[in-house]
């Protein structure tokens, strides 16, 4: 017997503009938070429905696949990210960039990226929407801020790209993914007090 919880004409292809824009929020909430709680293999249509109180054809219309609907919902997430701050020093800019990588990390879009790691490898439509979506988004911030401080002369030139400048969030990242510590604010400015100011300081000397 044919599913007729929704209709054909209800489903249009990837991309499709979907019927009640107000639930988009609500149901990339949910993706998010079924991400969390059961990670990549756990998340079905009917979970993302049951999280975000609405029906599941309301998800059909918008996406045809699970895989659809990760990849809308991660490139979404370029959305949470921060306008590159100006504070006029390297140092003010860096600690607000690294506390609100910090918070990233900590809230919901940390949760669920660690729920994603297993199945990139496998899923290329994933994989290109992180690179171009929040990954993107949040590399171009760092540079935006590393390019300023450079044009006040705080730093030498071309330091963009190097490891000196990875080393403002790579101790952030590999303790959020790698060693199970907590990850504070209190670190982060650790991180750019006890590493990155001093390798600058070295950098400008030689």
């Amino acid at each position: 017997m044919p599913d007729l919880s929704v209709a054909a004409g209800d489903r249009p292809g990837r991309g499709g503009r979907p019927r009640d824009p107000s639930r988009d929020d609500v149901i990339r909430a949910a993706i998010l938070k079924v991400l969390a709680e059961s990670g990549y293999t756990g998340l079905t249509m009917d979970a993302v429905a049951s999280a975000a109180g609405v029906g599941k054809a309301t998800i059909y219309r918008r996406w045809r696949t699970k895989s659809d609907l990760v990849v809308d919902a991660v490139a979404e997430l370029s959305q949470l990210s921060i306008d590159a701050p100006d504070t006029g020093s390297l140092e003010g800019d860096m600690r607000l960039l690294l506390r609100w990588l910090v918070s990233a990390v900590n809230g919901p879009l940390g949760a669920a990226t660690l729920s994603l790691l297993s199945a990139l490898p496998h899923e290329p439509g994933l994989r290109e929407a992180f690179r171009s979506g929040p990954m993107g988004v949040w590399s171009a911030t760092f540079r935006q801020v590393w390019e300023r401080a450079e044009a006040r002369g705080e730093v030498t030139p071309a330091v963009v790209g190097t490891a000196v400048a990875s080393t403002a969030s790579s101790p952030i990242l590999q303790r959020w993914l790698f060693s199970g510590e907590p990850v504070s604010e209190a670190f982060a400015d650790e991180v750019l007090t006890e590493v990155v100011l001093p390798l600058l300081a070295a950098r400008r000397a030689a």
